[in-house]
This record gives structure tokens, sequence and C-alpha cells, in this order.
């Protein structure tokens, strides 16, 4: 039995590492195969202290599928695990400002492989640390090769647990210094959250309104991305899509991939990478049935059934 042509983020996958190809001088990446010969890249120059070697078995994440269907893999640390408690000596503390204009954090340190990992946080006097001293952080999560960490059990927004619905007040709607238009959320400790305006425009959203969201992951800046409930689809349920198009995916003509390309219930164009073609006897079809993996951006995710 043949597995699903599409992934799905946080799948865990054995690939084997085939080559390296060079696309230009500074920009070089592995070819990956798995079990089913799926082929993925994964860029070089985030693990060059990973020492992996052509022909290596490794252990990847599906870490970050996009808006626009590209596949983002994270290979397994050879140090840490997500989740996982560590010890780790201060290198160095950063104040700086989060795009709401409140103060945090960064503390900074060297794990295993050289690199620098950083825990982001808003919960701390400046004297409370300082460098060269040894504190206890959480991994929350690994991204291009570089640990992001939290400090153990201090209370802050990485208390909300992914997948787990949540209640946020929509409090505001304004634009931040990054000249984008945000949705300003509280919580029920009225921590602040922040939802990007234009990828909600179907859910109807106000000021004042009462909304569930849930943790879809943590971002590299320090803080929790949320995703709203769908007011349409659902996680794990089967809707037929129209067919808009296919191609070969970002580098195809390595991996094989393609990119699908469907129309949502509101007319909006939703793309997702497959494995295979969907052209059967030289013909494409006008609808497609899809599972919804989750949802990003307002949009589902989808893996072909």
């Amino acid at each position: 039995m043949k597995q699903s042509r599409s992934f799905k983020e946080g799948q865990i996958i054995q690939f084997t590492i085939k080559k390296i190809i060079e696309f230009s001088e500074n920009d070089s990446f592995f070819v990956l195969e798995d079990s089913f010969e799926r082929k993925q890249l994964l860029n070089t120059k985030y693990y060059k202290n990973y020492q992996f070697k052509i022909g290596q078995s490794i252990i990847c994440k599906v870490d970050h599928i996009n808006c626009s269907g590209k596949i983002f893999l994270e290979p397994e640390h050879p140090f840490y695990k997500e989740n996982e408690v560590y010890d780790f000596i201060i290198d160095s503390i950063e104040k700086t400002e989060n795009r709401l204009k409140e103060t945090v954090f960064h503390i900074n340190s060297t794990d295993k492989t050289g690199n620098t990992a950083t825990c982001i946080t808003e919960n701390i006097a400046e004297n409370n640390y300082k460098s060269g001293q040894k504190v206890q952080y959480k991994i929350e999560r690994i991204k291009k090769g570089k640990l992001y960490l939290s400090i153990v059990n201090q209370i802050s927004s990485k208390d909300l647990k992914h997948g787990v619905y949540y209640k946020f007040k929509i409090e505001d709607i304004k634009i931040l210094r990054d000249n984008f238009k945000y949705y300003i959320l509280s919580d029920k400790k009225n921590r602040k959250h922040l939802l990007r305006y234009e990828y909600y425009t179907h859910h109807n959203l106000q000021i004042g309104q009462t909304i569930k969201c849930t943790v879809i992951k943590y971002s590299s800046k320090g803080y929790n991305i949320l995703e709203p409930k769908h007011p349409f689809y659902k996680k794990g349920k089967k809707y037929k899509f129209d067919f808009v198009k296919q191609e070969k995916d970002f580098k195809g003509e390595v991996t094989g991939n393609y990119e699908i390309t469907v129309k949502d219930i509101y007319g909006e164009n939703v793309k997702f990478t497959s494995s295979e073609s969907l052209e059967t006897d030289n013909k494409l079809p006008e609808k497609i049935l899809c599972s919804v993996s989750g949802i990003k951006k307002g949009k589902p995710l989808l893996v072909v059934v």
C-alpha cells in the first residue's frame, strides 16, 4: 500500500542522504529520500555542525508547511530534543522590545554544536541573571539547527499547549511597527497575542469578540503563533476542492514533487505539495478529495485522499 502523496506537519520520517547539489556558490542542499522514494531538499548551511554524510540515514520532522505548500524539514538534533531540559551557561543578555513595544530579554548561550541558543523572556528583572551563570532551560523549538529556549518553571505565554483551544478576546486592531495590521488578542491572564489581519478576512472578526484559538507553533522571535478555528473547515475532515492546476514545485526537477493548486470554499487559492502527479490517462481532475491536516493563516493544509 502506498503512503499518502502529501506530507503532514509534525510527521516523523526517516530519510537517506543521497547527495549534495549546488544551485549557486552559496546555495547547496542535501537531497533526501525516504523509503517510498519521495525526495526532499534540506539546506546544508544550517547543519554544518551536524556532521552529516552522504549515505547516512537521518530522522526528520516535517516542521513547517507554508501557505504555498512548501515543505520545511528539521533533522533530529545530535545533542538535544524538544521539550527536554538541559543546563546551559549564559553568554550574554540583551534588552529589546517586541512588536507590541513590550520589554523582552534575549538570554544567549552556546550549545554543544557551537551555535547560539536563545531564550526570549519578558518576566525577568535585568539583574536576575548574568554572564557565566548556569541555568536550566527547556527546549521549546529547534528550527534550522538553532535552539529556542524557555526558563524552567517560569510562567509565560509558552504555557499554552499546541492543539488545545483557548479563549481570547479581540482588544484592538492596529498597524504595528512592521507596517502590518494585526488583531490584538488577550488571554485570560491578560497577556497579549497577535493575529495578522489579512489572513482572516473571511472570519468576520470584530473588536470585543471572544474567539477560540490554538497554538500552532512557537516562533523564532519568542512568541506563540495562534490560529483561530476556521468558520468552515475542520482538521481531520474530508472535502472536495475545485482543481486549478498542477506544476513542478520549488526545485521539483530534483525532488520530482508537484505543487497542486485548488480553490477553497471562499474561492481562494490553496496550494500543497504532492509526491505524485494527479494526472490519469493524460487528464487532470476537475475536483479532488482532500483531507484537512491542519489550518494555517486561515487556509486548510491539504492531503490528497
